[in-house]
C-alpha cells in the first residue's frame, strides 16, 4: 500500500435492487438479463478491477453444448458423470446440459460470434468428451464473450457499473418469522479502491458471482482476482459451504520464468498433442492411462504430470504439437502461438514446457441450480457456488456452460424476491474503521501472502497427506489470528481484504481434506488412496471455533 486512506473510511449510502459482485459471464448474464426483464429494476454490477478483468475472460477453450446429429444428451450427461468421479448431483446435471442450447442462443443474441467452418459451426473436441460439442471463438473464447457481453451493458440505464470496487463484507440480519427465525442478506460493504471510502450499498438481492480462488495456490491459471471473496464472504456471513477440497488442477499451464499464468488449453490435446517426459522423451501417460492417454480427465492428467516431475531432475514435462497441422495450430490457436512466439518458443517446432497448477474449485457455497443459498437475498452462480454439476473433477468447457445457466435460471427463480420492498429490522451502520493507517504494517502482514500460496502448494496440492495437513492447519490458524487482527484494528485496503479472504479459503480447503479419508476426482490423499462406495459432500457453517459440521447432505431448498 502506498497511498494514504481516510481513517474512519465512512462512505456513501446506496440502495439498489440487485448488487451483483463479479463480471464474468455468470454476473453478466444475471444483469443483462434482468435488465431486459425488468427495466425498472435499479442493478448495481460491481468489479474489483475492469469489467474485462474476470477468470471468464481468461477462458481459452469454449462452452460445451450438444448440437451435432451424433452426439446427444445423454452422451453429455454420462461424460460430466464420469468426470465427476460419483458425486454429481445428477438432477442438476440433467438440468444445465439440458439448457446448454439455451445458453449459446443467449451469448448469440448479445453478440457473440463462434467459429464457423465450411457453413458450420465449428466445434472442438476435449479430453473426456467423447464428441465435438465444444463452441469456441478461436483460443480466447472467453474473452470474445466477454467482449461481447460487456458492450451489450451500455443499452441498460439500469445498469450501473462500478469498476475498482471490493466488496468487503455481506450485510445481514436476522428476520423473526413462524416458526423461528432465519438470516436474511440486505446488501453488502464496499471498498471505492480510489479514494479509500467503505460504501454501503441495500439490495433486496446480493448476487455472488465472484468466481473462483486459484490465488489461493503459488502456481494458477487464474488471474489476480481470483480470491476466493464470495466463499469466504458467505462463509462468514452463516452460509454453508461443500466441497472445497475439489480443487482442480489444470495440467498444462506454461512453465516459464517470466510468465507465471499463461494458460496452454486443453483444447490442443483434444487435436492431438502429446505429454512428453522431457529426459527420454518418451510419451509417458501409456503409464497412467493406456486407454485414453492425454484425453484423460484433468485429475488423472495432473497427477501422471505432478508424479513424472517428482521423479524427474526437471520441473516440468513437455507438451509436443509438432507433428499438428501447422494451418490448425495458427488458425485454431492464434493467441497461444502469438504468445509463445513473443517468448522464444516456435510450438510448430519446439517443446512447450508445461506444469499443473490450480485452475478450478468444484466446490463452493452451496446452492441449488438456481443459485439459492442458505440465506433469503443471498444467491451464488458460477464457479463460487456448488450445486453439484461438476463433482469430484470438472469436465472440461463445462463451466462457462454452469455460468449461464445458472445467471439465466436465477432471475427467473428468484423474481418473487425482487418484488417485495427491502424492509430493515434493524439500524444498519454505516462503516467506520476508526483505525490506523499504518503502511509498515501493511507490509509485513502482505508478506504472509507469498508464504501461505507456497504451503498450500506443498500441503494440499495435488497430492496430500494427513500428518501434512494437520502441520499445514497450524500454520493457517496462526495466521488467520494475525491476519484477522490486522482486519479489524487497520484501515482495509483491497490488499487487506483479499488476504483476509484467501486464509478463510485455505483453512476451508485443508479442513475439507482432513474430513474427506479417501481419494477421489481433484482430491488425492496418498494415505488414503481408495474411494468409498458412497460418499457424501463435505459441509461446512462458520463457527468461532470454526468447527465441521457433519450434517446430512440438504441442498437450501430441501
Amino acid at each position: 500500500m502506498t497511498k494514504a486512506y481516510p481513517i474512519s473510511q465512512r462512505g456513501s449510502r446506496q440502495e439498489f435492487d440487485a448488487v451483483v459482485l463479479g463480471t464474468g459471464v455468470a454476473g453478466l448474464s444475471y444483469a443483462i438479463s434482468l435488465a431486459s426483464k425488468k427495466p425498472d429494476m435499479k442493478i448495481a454490477l460491481l468489479s474489483k478491477k475492469l469489467v474485462s478483468s474476470s477468470n471468464s475472460a481468461w477462458a481459452q477453450g469454449g462452452i460445451a453444448s450438444v448440437s451435432l446429429t451424433e452426439d446427444s444428451f445423454e452422451s453429455h450427461v454420462q461424460d460430466t458423470l464420469k468426470a465427476g468421479d460419483g458425486i454429481c448431483d445428477e438432477a442438476v446435471v440433467r438440468k444445465i446440459i439440458g439448457d446448454g442450447p439455451k445458453a449459446i442462443e443467449f451469448l448469440k443474441e448479445n453478440g457473440v460470434v463462434f467459429d464457423v467452418s465450411a457453413g458450420t459451426v465449428d466445434l472442438a473436441k476435449e479430453g473426456g468428451h467423447s464428441e465435438r460439442r465444444i463452441y469456441h471463438v478461436g483460443d480466447h473464447t472467453g474473452d470474445a464473450m466477454i467482449a461481447a457481453l460487456t458492450a451489450r451493458l451500455a443499452n441498460f440505464s439500469n445498469i450501473t457499473v462500478f469498476e475498482d470496487h471490493v466488496a468487503v463484507n455481506l450485510i445481514t440480519q436476522i428476520k423473526t418469522h413462524t416458526p423461528g427465525v432465519s438470516r436474511e442478506v440486505i446488501g453488502c460493504y464496499v471498498l471505492e479502491e480510489k479514494t479509500g471510502l467503505i460504501h454501503t450499498f441495500l439490495s433486496k438481492v446480493v448476487v455472488l458471482a465472484t468466481g473462483g480462488a486459484g490465488k489461493v495456490y503459488r502456481y494458477t491459471t487464474n488471474p489476480d482476482v481470483a480470491t476466493g471473496d464470495g466463499v469466504a464472504m458467505a462463509y462468514r456471513a452463516g452460509a454453508r459451504v461443500g466441497n472445497m477440497e475439489f480443487i482442480q488442477f489444470h495440467p498444462t499451464l506454461l512453465y516459464h520464468q517470466s510468465v507465471n499464468n499463461f494458460l496452454i488449453t486443453e483444447a490442443l490435446r483434444g487435436e492431438g498433442a502429446y505429454l512428453r517426459c522431457p529426459e527420454t522423451g518418451e510419451r509417458f501417460m501409456k503409464n497412467y492411462a493406456p486407454d485414453e492417454m492425454e484425453l484423460s480427465t484433468r485429475d488423472v492428467v495432473a497427477r501422471a504430470i505432478f508424479t513424472e516431475i517428482e521423479h524427474s531432475a526437471f520441473s516440468y514435462v513437455y507438451l509436443d504439437v509438432r507433428h499438428l497441422s501447422q494451418t490448425l495450430l495458427e488458425t485454431h490457436f492464434p493467441s497461444i502461438n502469438k504468445t509463445l512466439l513473443g517468448l522464444g518458443i516456435d510450438m510448430k517446432t519446439d517443446f512447450i514446457p508445461v506444469v499443473p497448477a490450480a485452475h478450478y474449485c468444484c466446490g463452493g457455497v452451496l446452492t441449488d441450480v438456481s443459485g439459492k443459498t442458505d440465506l433469503t437475498g443471498l444467491i451464488a452462480i458460477g464457479e463460487v457456488a456448488f450445486t453439484g454439476f461438476h463433482g469430484a473433477n470438472r469436465l472440461a468447457s463445462n463451466s462457462l456452460l454452469e455460468a449461464i445457466v445458472m445467471g439465466l435460471t436465477a432471475v427467473e427463480s428468484h423474481a418473487a424476491l425482487l418484488e417485495k420492498p427491502l424492509t430493515l429490522y434493524k439500524e444498519i451502520s454505516d462503516w467506520d474503521s476508526q483505525s490506523v493507517d499504518d503502511v509498515r504494517r501493511a507490509s509485513q502482514i502482505n508478506a504472509h501472502w507469498r508464504s501461505l500460496r507456497g504451503e498450500m502448494t506443498s500441503y494440499a496440492g495435488i497430492v496430500r497427506t494427513t500428518e501434512g495437513l494437520e502441520d499445514l492447519l497450524k500454520l493457517i490458524s496462526a495466521r488467520r489470528e494475525m491476519i484477522e487482527t490486522y482486519y479489524w484494528q487497520h484501515v482495509v485496503t483491497r490488499d487487506v481484504i483479499e488476504l483476509y479472504n484467501i486464509v478463510m479459503l485455505a483453512e476451508l480447503i485443508v479442513r475439507s481434506s482432513l474430513m474427506r479419508e479417501e481419494s477421489r476426482g481433484g482430491h488425492f490423499r496418498e494415505d488414503f488412496p481408495h474411494r468409498f462406495k458412497k460418499s457424501e459432500a463435505t459441509l461446512l457453517r462458520h463457527h468461532r471455533d470454526s468447527r465441521i459440521l457433519k450434517n446430512a447432505y440438504k441442498r437450501p431448498t430441501e
